[in-house]
């Protein structure tokens, strides 16, 4: 897919103007959305209503056009959610550090004067 849309230098209409297969990944999800929602809508308004007509060449193209579109905007999808996932986990373990270190602290501070100098390294 990727392949046919290099050979045909590929543009696809954005709100920020034609942009090349590239460009599509700098754009943000909601924009992807709004593009492929056009195109689908685009596609369906062609008029070609049944599978045994042979699609035309604007035909071919608008749906190559929509599904690039869509693969961008699943895989920036699904590298959000690794992100946001990621992130989570981060957080949650920066969390149970942050107790651990408490947790030791509150075990010296309940430790003689004695038992700490020992503690002391030279």
């Amino acid at each position: 897919m990727y392949k046919e849309a290099s050979k045909q230098k590929l543009r696809i209409q954005t709100s920020k103007g034609l942009l090349t297969v590239e460009q599509l990944w700098d754009l943000p999800v909601a924009e992807l959305n709004r593009v492929a929602v056009a195109l689908q809508v685009e596609y369906k308004d062609s008029g070609k209503k049944s599978f045994l007509l042979v699609k035309s060449t604007k035909d071919k193209v608008l749906k190559l056009k929509f599904d690039i579109v869509l693969d961008a905007l699943n895989t920036k999808i699904d590298e959000n959610a690794v992100l946001l996932s990621a992130a989570e986990t981060k957080a949650h373990n920066q969390k149970i550090l942050k107790m651990i270190s408490d947790k030791k602290d509150q075990d010296l501070a309940g430790k003689s004067v004695k038992e700490l100098e020992a503690m002391l390294k030279d």
